[in-house]
């Protein structure tokens, strides 16, 4: 079963090629980490994105499933995409954070 192609070929996805420059994603409902390394952020009441070439998903979660070779992991939260020395790791973004 092919679990990322069953999700994503009937929903119209936003494929972001260059994650590290969007800020931030709000409203995150679901992350699903695929084998391929890609991630797909379910968000409520937004458009979901699929993400190229993640190494790491860090975010806090309320329940995780394995469907086939894909890890879902459920959250309610906003998340940025950072470069951490070559690895692309989607980390819960902690609006509180003041700058300066």
């Amino acid at each position: 079963m092919d679990v990322q192609r069953r999700l994503t070929e009937k929903r119209a996805i936003r494929h972001v090629e260059a994650p590290t420059s969007v800020p931030v994603f709000r409203s995150v409902t679901r992350v699903w980490h695929f084998p391929t390394g890609d991630v797909l952020l379910e968000r409520a009441e937004h458009r979901d994105c699929l993400i190229p070439d993640v190494d790491r998903v860090d975010v806090p979660v309320s329940g995780t499933e394995q469907v086939a070779d894909a890890v879902a992991l459920d959250t309610d939260t906003t998340v940025r995409v950072t470069d951490n020395s070559g690895n692309l790791v989607v980390t819960e973004y902690d609006m509180n954070v003041k700058i300066g």
